[in-house]
């Protein structure tokens, strides 16, 4: 019978992933700003000199773009060798190393105007999903934004991925979400949805395949 994966394997996977495809992942994507309209959408949301935490922020351009929007902002992340890069290409940028399911280790509840989880969420286990929800919602404040993108599927699956297969390695932990899930998340949560538009991504370079399909999310914090 195969061995079942547990939720810290699945992490550290991901972790590892990350750090043997920094220098490759960040000299495409470190500096580049996609879907700057999701990006730009949420950040005419956010009060001026708002507070932000930058979730799976990587080499922290998101972050970095937010200072120089007038915000006070964090880049957090697990992986070592993207906080290298990150040092590379922004030195003074504040930055947290750890796991997700952490974060509440490291910041007061209630403290941020708004938390954004780009191109992440799709890494947290199944099994970790409403932890990380239930912790985002926690450090936000009341009225509190948070933006992320996840992709659109059923299940778990280790799946392509084009630096890793330079490597040697080849596939990368992604869970896909359905709209009942994320809908599942919002309402356990205590989040009212303000803002949704999907996307497919053609090419074969795409993560998940050609023609797949993300989804982008922009909701607060409800009143209680």
């Amino acid at each position: 019978m195969e061995e079942k994966i547990t939720s810290q394997q699945k992490r550290d996977s991901v972790k590892k992933d990350y750090d043997i495809i920094a220098d490759e992942y960040s000299a495409e994507f470190g500096r580049l700003y996609e879907d700057i309209e999701v990006v730009e959408e949420f950040m005419g949301k956010l009060k001026p000199n708002s507070k932000i935490l930058d979730l799976g922020g990587g080499t922290g351009k998101l972050t970095d773009l937010f200072i120089q929007n007038g915000h006070q902002a964090i880049c957090y992340d697990f992986s070592k060798e993207m906080m290298r890069k990150s040092r590379e290409y922004y030195p003074n940028l504040p930055y947290i190393l750890d796991d997700m399911l952490n974060m509440e280790e490291h910041f007061e509840k209630n403290c941020f105007d708004g938390i954004i989880a780009f191109y992440s969420l799709f890494h947290i286990p199944r099994e970790d999903l409403n932890n990380v929800f239930t912790s985002i919602s926690k450090l936000l404040k009341e009225d509190g934004i948070l933006c992320f993108v996840v992709q659109l599927g059923n299940g778990e699956q280790f799946i392509d991925e084009p630096y890793l297969k330079e490597k040697g390695k080849g596939v990368l932990y992604f869970n896909f979400f359905t709209k009942e899930l994320i809908n599942e998340m919002l309402i356990n949560n205590n989040f009212e949805k303000l803002y949704e538009t999907e996307k497919t991504e053609v090419g074969e370079n795409e993560l998940g395949g050609d023609g797949n399909n993300k989804v982008f999310v922009i909701v607060r914090k409800k009143t209680r």
